[in-house]
């Protein structure tokens, strides 16, 4: 099945309407090149019908197509499972539990689950790749519940986030901020960049550092927006699609659960040039 030829959501619960078919699909992504043991990585095995198993020739472990992921001993259906991963998959600016929760028939309590698993095979895709070639970095603030206060509390809570996108693959991550301390920022690109050919920041004392990873450039926005091929256009655009998503779909999103926010809008932002991939990406990784 081509998931790139669904293009509505009447056409994806035609696709995916029975058990049948959705373990037909899963089974091709999580092992293309034929039914693996999880356990051990062996590919002689037996399919067991009467149990719905395989059972591994080796050391005879029992595994389902599900094992191992996040559809593991869940009591939702996979026709509903799968349903909500292309809702997220193709909403750009995110869909609330809510809205899951409306379109599925479940109450709201499965809705959040579903969501909160699937942003969890979101994640695991998105830090396999370092982000390599020319980089943007910025700093954005996000207005959290459970945030700290600044300015002596005049300005709502909030956390401090750290965008970073690659321009040669389009790749986005976004890391929350324990300081802004330029060491933290420093830390922090080093764990999700891979070769760099050029660093763009804006003029902002946290990025003075930057030498440390390579060859750096800062904007001075007071005076320019460009300079030449200097400029973090991209970024901002990241930071335009992630903060009107949170204002207008969630409206409120908790410190401590930011960070898988911001997982699922990184995925959706680095996948956007192969949009009708992406579910496909999400069974393949969960």
């Amino acid at each position: 099945m081509d998931t790139s030829e669904i293009k509505s959501l009447e056409q994806a619960r035609r696709e995916f309407s029975t058990r049948v078919k959705c373990e037909k699909h899963l089974v091709a992504m999580r092992w293309p090149d034929g039914v693996t043991c999880p356990k051990c990585g062996e590919k002689h095995v037996y399919w067991l019908k009467n149990q719905r198993l395989w059972e591994c020739a080796a050391c005879k472990h029992h595994f389902s197509v599900t094992s191992g992921t996040i559809f593991h001993r869940s009591k939702i259906d996979l026709p509903r499972w799968f349903v909500a991963i292309w809702l997220m998959c193709h909403s750009p600016k995110g869909i609330s539990a809510k809205q899951i929760e409306r379109e599925l028939g479940v109450c709201y309590e499965t809705a959040w689950y579903l969501a909160k698993r699937i942003r969890k095979a979101m994640k695991h895709d998105i830090f396999e790749n370092k982000l390599c070639g020319i980089v943007e970095a910025d700093i954005g603030v996000i207005k959290t519940d459970g945030g700290q206060s600044t300015h002596g509390g005049r300005i709502a809570p909030s956390t401090n986030v750290l965008g970073m996108v690659s321009r040669d693959s389009g790749a986005l991550q976004m890391q929350i901020l324990q300081t802004l301390d330029t060491m933290e920022i420093v830390r922090v690109c080093q764990k999700n960049f891979g070769t760099v050919r050029r660093i763009y920041t804006d003029a902002a004392r946290s990025f003075n550092r930057m030498w440390m990873l390579g060859s750096s450039m800062p904007v001075t926005h007071a005076r320019q927006w460009t300079n030449g091929e200097a400029h973090t256009n991209y970024v901002e655009n990241a930071w335009s699609l992630l903060k009107r998503g949170l204002v207008g779909q969630f409206h409120h999103v908790s410190a401590k659960l930011l960070q898988s926010y911001l997982d699922e809008f990184s995925f959706r932002y680095s996948h956007r040039r192969e949009k009708g991939q992406m579910m496909d990406l999400v069974l393949a990784s969960c």
